[in-house]
């Protein structure tokens, strides 16, 4: 189990987490990016003021990558197609970068979405 700024995840095998910044954005902030099998995903915080959680949608119950990757452009830490997502959970909002790699880290980016745990920060 790792934990960076509140937010925790188990991650599969062959996974690790970065601790240097992939991005120049100081708001939203990254948080935690974790690569592994060619894939990296990373997770942002939206920051008051001006990010507020009730911005963002409620956390999905279960993460999905839906439609074609495409290109993404602010703050993301990668120059190719992928998927963004934005979720709130425990007054926080939230962007996720994901890019896949090799075969099979569909999988693993949804499971580490999907394991992830965030925790209320105080104000």
């Amino acid at each position: 189990m790792v934990t960076r700024a509140g937010i925790s995840v188990s991650l599969p095998s062959g996974w690790r987490v970065l601790d240097k910044r992939l991005t120049p954005c100081v708001n939203p902030v990254e948080r935690l990016v974790a690569t592994g099998n060619g894939a990296l995903v990373m997770v942002q915080e939206g920051l008051r003021p001006l990010f507020r959680a009730r911005d963002f949608d409620p956390r999905p119950l279960r993460f999905a990558l839906r439609g074609k990757p495409s290109p993404l452009e602010c703050c993301a830490p990668a120059r190719r197609a992928g998927w963004l997502l934005t979720f709130r959970d425990h007054g926080r909002g939230f962007y996720v970068y994901v890019y896949l790699g090799r075969p099979g880290t569909r999988a693993q980016t949804i499971e580490i979405l999907n394991r992830l745990r965030v925790k209320r920060v105080s104000s």
